[in-house]
């Protein structure tokens, strides 16, 4: 089974939970839909401030860059003349293999915030799949899937990268600022590339705070996947799932999460790694239930012989598709 094997395999659109009005009556801030592909949010966002010479967007959550994804950011309403140049902005930045595209919704009264999104509905193209599993996937119709929780390798890394965000943010966390600058070379990001003078502090304060945040939420991602791993391999039979250099210990079986079902990692768990994250240190869920939709299925035209299968599903804020794709190929 192969996961999005181009962008338009794997469609992404946010549900946000905003009121937001058409007219304007001294609301502080612009919402907006945010449609890219070949951007992550962070990036969309830097380009979209750079472009208008506008600064303070914000986002309820993040999207990867190797997919089409839909989401809403908030602007400032001193920028309210960016309006005006929207159509110009969508046409600079379109493209067949990336393109940023903005649309205006309404005014919203405070500024996006994580805890405004409710999650995400997915729709994948899963290639590269034998005919025959493929039809019996699809003759279930639909399936209740319960996964790990687990932070997937998009939290660690850029795409054909080396997966090193969570090293940058341990590195941070103890003032090893050489060290960090050391990953970060070896990441990928386009922080990599910022001016660089031999002040290692110093080079960390101009980049930008949420880039800077998600290295201190990358930590704390990590510790998690380490403790919920322990848990789940002392519950019963696990399976290493390794992904890009990174490991993950999926259930082999669906009792394994039975006694896990209602539990979630108190603050006490987290120990010396607990620090602010882009989750604001909500607790976080040990597992995930979503149904999964299988809609259809049909010959997979860039792998000859192999089948490519339509499913969808909604996930809660914060869990990943990929990994749920990754215990439904362990329990179909």
């Amino acid at each position: 089974m192969i996961i999005k094997y181009m962008p338009e395999d794997f469609v992404v659109q946010e549900v946000l939970v905003t009121d937001h009005s058409p007219q304007y009556s001294g609301q502080g801030y612009m919402l907006l839909t945010l449609e890219k592909k070949g951007y992550s949010t962070f990036n969309a966002i830097q380009n979209t401030e750079s472009w208008f010479g506008i600064s303070d967007v914000e986002a309820a959550g993040l999207k990867d860059s190797d997919g089409v994804t839909s989401q809403k950011i908030s602007v400032p309403i001193c920028h309210k003349d960016m309006l005006d140049r929207i159509d110009t902005f969508n046409q600079e930045n379109s493209g067949a293999e990336k393109f940023i595209h903005l649309a205006f919704l309404g005014y919203v009264n405070e500024p996006l915030r994580p805890a405004r999104l409710e999650g995400n509905v997915f729709r994948l193209r899963l290639r590269g799949m034998e005919a025959s599993r493929a039809e019996s996937w699809l003759s279930k119709q639909i399936y209740t899937l319960v996964y790990p929780n687990y932070f997937d390798k998009q939290r660690f890394g850029v795409p054909g990268y080396k997966k090193t965000t969570h090293l940058i943010g341990e590195a941070l966390y103890n003032k090893d600022y050489k060290t960090a600058y050391e990953h970060l070379l070896q990441s990928g990001t386009r922080e990599a590339s910022l001016p660089f003078d031999g002040d290692y502090e110093g080079f960390f304060e101009q980049i930008d705070k949420r880039v800077r945040g998600f290295y201190d939420s990358a930590l704390y991602s990590w510790d998690f996947n380490s403790r919920l791993g322990d848990l789940l391999e002392e519950a019963g039979p696990v399976r290493t799932v390794k992904d890009e250099g990174i490991a993950f210990r999926m259930p082999a079986e669906k009792r394994t999460m039975a006694g896990l079902m209602a539990e979630e990692f108190p603050e006490e768990r987290m120990g010396s790694f607990r620090v602010k994250t882009l989750e604001q240190s909500v607790p976080r869920k040990l597992l995930v239930t979503t149904n999964v939709n299988f809609l259809g299925c049909g010959q997979d035209e860039f792998h000859p012989g192999a089948s490519v299968l339509t499913v969808s599903f909604f996930l809660p804020m914060g869990a990943y598709a990929t990994m749920a794709m990754k215990q439904l190929d362990i329990f179909l």
